[in-house]
């Protein structure tokens, strides 16, 4: 039962974390660039989610620095 809500719980995190990255990068990137940069800067905001989805200490140490 807990090996299982643990795996639920990354799998949240994972979506999560991506998918709001991913957004994030395709609104500046179409704010600024247009078509091009939402597809290019969403694929680097897919890229820096997957990194903090599996690696949180390391989202934790960005937003202290901010």
């Amino acid at each position: 039962m807990f090996k299982t809500l643990v795996l639920v719980i990354r799998v949240i995190w994972t979506v999560v974390v991506v998918g709001t990255a991913t957004v994030i990068g395709a609104l500046l990137g179409f704010g600024s660039h247009g078509w091009i940069g939402a597809i290019g800067f969403g694929t680097a905001g897919f890229g820096v989610g997957a990194l903090f989805a599996a690696c949180p200490e390391l989202l934790v140490e960005v937003l202290a620095g901010l």
